[in-house]
C-alpha cells in the first residue's frame, strides 16, 4: 500500500526526535580548586605543601589495581595525576632549597652588617677626635650630627582628656595625650552632681590613671595639668564619667 502523509496510525518522524536537545558535555574543568566533594574530607586549606603531595602519593597506592575504578575511566587520568603530585614534590624540594640558601645568605649578610656598623662608629670615633669642636668639618664627613635640644618652654593644657569605667567597683580609668618636656601631672577630681571643689588626687608621671575609691554609680569629672621645667600650665578640659 502506498503511504500518505495523513495514512492513520503512521508518524513520518517515529524513532527520530529531530528537535532533541544534544547530550550536554560533561564539564572537565579540572582546574578549580572549590570542588565540592561530599563524602572526602580532604581538608586541603588546612594542609601543607608536603601533607598534600604525601595524600597524593597514599591515593595512588590505593588506586592501584583498584577495580572499583576502571583505569580507563578515571578523571584525570593516573599520568595527569601523577604529574601533578611530582611537580608538587618537585617545588616542595626548590623551596626548602632556597629557603636553606636564605636563611645562609641572611647569616652572611648579619655577619657584614656587623663588620660595617664597627668600622663606621670606629670612623665617627675617629672624624670626631680629629675635629671636636668644628661642626662646620664634621659636617662635611657626610654622617648626620645630632640635633640640638630643642627649649622645653611652658606647658600647654593636657589635651584628649577621656575617662572610662574602670574594670572594678568604684573605679575610673583616665588617659590624655603625653605633652613634650612635662616632669609630672597634677589629677584632680570632684563629683559632678551636685558640683563639689576641685581636690588633687595624684602626683605622676604617666600620662594615664586610675582612680579607686570612688562610690558606685555616682558621676565625677576629673582634669589634668601638666608640670614643666618653668612651672605648671594650664588645665585641661574636663572630662565626666560615672565610677563602675
Amino acid at each position: 500500500m502506498a503511504l500518505r502523509f495523513d495514512t492513520p496510525n503512521l508518524r513520518m518522524d517515529e524513532a527520530h526526535q529531530y528537535d532533541a536537545s544534544p547530550a550536554p558535555a560533561p564539564n572537565l574543568n579540572l582546574k578549580s580548586k572549590k570542588t565540592m566533594t561530599n563524602k572526602f574530607k580532604l581538608e586541603l586549606g588546612r594542609k601543607a605543601p608536603e601533607e598534600k603531595a604525601a595524600l597524593g602519593d597514599a591515593h595512588i597506592t590505593a588506586m592501584n589495581g583498584n577495580t572499583d575504578f576502571p583505569m580507563l575511566n578515571r578523571l584525570p587520568s593516573d599520568a595527569t595525576f601523577q604529574t601533578a603530585v611530582d611537580d608538587l614534590k618537585a617545588a616542595n624540594v626548590d623551596v626548602a632549597a632556597k629557603k636553606t640558601a636564605l636563611k645562609q645568605a641572611k647569616e652572611g649578610r648579619n655577619t657584614k652588617e656587623l663588620a660595617f656598623d664597627t668600622a663606621i662608629n670606629s670612623r665617627a670615633s675617629y672624624c670626631e677626635a680629629a675635629q671636636p669642636n668644628n661642626d662646620a668639618a664634621l659636617a662635611g664627613t657626610g654622617l648626620p650630627l645630632r640635633g640640638l635640644p630643642q627649649p622645653v618652654g611652658h606647658m600647654s593644657a593636657p589635651s584628649n582628656l577621656r575617662a572610662t569605667m574602670g574594670d572594678a567597683t568604684g573605679e575610673i580609668d583616665l588617659q590624655w595625650d603625653a605633652i613634650y618636656g612635662a616632669v609630672s601631672y597634677i589629677i584632680e577630681c570632684r563629683e559632678y552632681n551636685p558640683a563639689t571643689g576641685w581636690s588633687q588626687i595624684k602626683l605622676q608621671k604617666q600620662s594615664k590613671f586610675t582612680a579607686t575609691g570612688l562610690a558606685s554609680g555616682k558621676m565625677y569629672a576629673f582634669r589634668v595639668r601638666a608640670l614643666g621645667p618653668l612651672g605648671e600650665g594650664p588645665w585641661s578640659d574636663e572630662a565626666v564619667k560615672m565610677a563602675s
